[in-house]
């Protein structure tokens, strides 16, 4: 991600981002599980006009940098604002055909081998010097075989943090690739953090590796990593940081609503409710001066993260039926939610049989209180236990069903959607564009010479998180 042109210095950006997000955080800032608060919060204006506006009109709103006839004033620097936010986009081609590498891999899906084929094409490319490849949360090892498929005289150490993948991609590198890559390859188990004890073990298992075929440790290494899940794609670079023989990063960022926060919040993990910070957000001192504590805590929370790592609006664009679709069960299922006592929630209902299923509630033009009773079961926050639905949420869905009647609710339902698709990669860019911030910062404090950027590597349609960070030492 990166700095939008129009803004001269990263101070001016994010200030200006904050500002806006917090202007809109009634879009982001509750889970869609409860996004009725998100509609009582939207702007009369916005309502009239998502509520008349045709499925041309919803399908091309998201996409901010192209023009859109109609808009209300409010609604038009609205979307002005965001293109201005937004850094523009090319788009990729279609996806290659997988090489040769998926005869070994049959069951992997076509968006995990794109993936996998362009990320190792990449570090490849990228990586002609180097000789030694740490990849952090190595999974089953396929990046690594792919890696060995274009050069065999790669050292890699895969680090993961599930003993059973270790296990399973110890045994798939034996049977699967030749004899003479065998020691060029260990998969070891360690939960990845840049602490002095994790740093030990890396250089331990990174010496053995080099040992074993008669190797100097001092080689130039890369560290990489696939779906580097929530904060590991912060340790990844503070590792790279803080090893002097890594010379090179290339990771791709991905789940940033699992960053672990400061403390524990009161209520479930991803509870909008979460009165704590994350630990490595913001990161850059730009950033953190851009927003102040209180700031960051209520508006930049799990799902302002959730936002930021959803499909991006490529994917938007879709028939009047499949809107209609969407937009309902999002407002059924926040109806549901709404009608709880604060120590209640609902799950849906499983259907164990066809039979079962086949009695479930149907698509129709009015929803009843039976509807919502047959679908979805109250449970106890406190005991964990069902409990039965009461006279008090009937009198509430009838409420809430009479502001929201002839279909408001769903489509307004959906209109949110459109809105949170409008900023997603807003959000996006700033959570990327902090860590790259702090990079710089650190480089500059410490007098390293750094190049950092971010590159699209997939197409987003087949893989939504598609930009590795790159950082070289020079």
């Amino acid at each position: 991600m990166s700095l939008p042109t129009i803004f001269a210095n990263d101070d001016t950006y994010f200030r200006s981002a904050v500002g806006f997000l917090q202007k809109y955080s009634w879009i982001y800032r509750e889970a869609n599980t409860c996004c009725l608060k998100s509609l009582n919060d939207m702007p009369s204006n916005f309502k009239d006009y998502f509520l008349r506006l045709s499925n041309e009109h919803l399908n091309k709103f998201p996409f901010v940098h192209e023009h859109l006839d109609g808009c209300p004033k409010e609604v038009e620097c609205f979307r002005e604002e965001i293109a201005k936010l937004t850094p523009t986009q090319t788009a990729l081609s279609a996806p290659p055909l997988p090489r040769n590498f998926s005869g070994n891999n049959r069951k992997i899906a076509t968006k995990k081998l794109h993936e996998i084929e362009q990320l190792a094409a990449h570090i490849h490319g990228h990586c002609a010097d180097t000789q030694f490849i740490i990849d952090l949360g190595s999974g089953l090892g396929y990046l690594s075989e792919a890696l060995l498929q274009r050069n065999d005289n790669y050292l890699i150490l895969g680090l993961e943090a599930d003993e059973q993948r270790v296990q399973a991609a110890r045994q798939r590198s034996q049977e699967l690739l030749p004899q003479k890559t065998h020691k060029s390859i260990s998969y070891q188990q360690l939960f990845i953090t840049a602490d002095a004890s994790s740093c030990a073990r890396i250089e331990q298992y990174a010496s053995e590796l080099a040992a074993g075929n008669e190797l100097p440790r001092a080689l130039r290494t890369t560290i990489i990593g696939l779906h580097a899940c929530a904060d590991l794609s912060i340790s990844a670079m503070l590792l790279f940081l803080a090893m002097p023989q890594v010379r090179c990063l290339h990771i791709m960022p991905c789940c940033y609503h699992k960053l672990a926060l400061r403390c524990e919040a009161e209520g479930p993990a991803d509870d909008s409710s979460a009165r704590s910070s994350f630990i490595n957000f913001p990161l850059s001192k730009v950033l953190r001066e851009a927003m102040s504590a209180d700031c960051a805590v209520a508006w930049f929370n799990r799902p302002f993260m959730r936002l930021a790592c959803q499909q991006t609006n490529s994917r938007w664009r879709c028939d009047a039926r499949a809107h209609a679709e969407n937009g309902s069960r999002m407002f059924v299922r926040a109806l549901a939610e709404a009608l709880c006592d604060a120590d209640e929630l609902t799950k849906v209902k499983r259907y164990d049989t066809k039979e079962a299923r086949a009695q479930g509630p149907t698509q129709q033009d009015v929803l009843t209180f039976a509807d919502i009773q047959q679908k979805y079961q109250l449970w106890s926050r406190q005991t964990d236990q069902p409990l039965d639905w009461r006279s008090v949420h009937e009198t509430r869905f009838a409420e809430i069903t009479e502001l929201y009647a002839d279909g408001r609710g769903s489509l307004l339902a959906e209109a949110l959607c459109c809105l949170q698709a409008s900023i997603q990669q807003l959000c996006e860019n700033v959570v990327l564009y902090d860590r790259l911030c702090y990079l710089r910062e650190v480089a500059a404090a410490q007098q390293l010479r750094l190049e950092v950027r971010y590159e699209k590597l997939f197409d987003e349609k087949v893989s939504p998180r598609c930009r590795v960070l790159i950082a070289e030492k020079l």
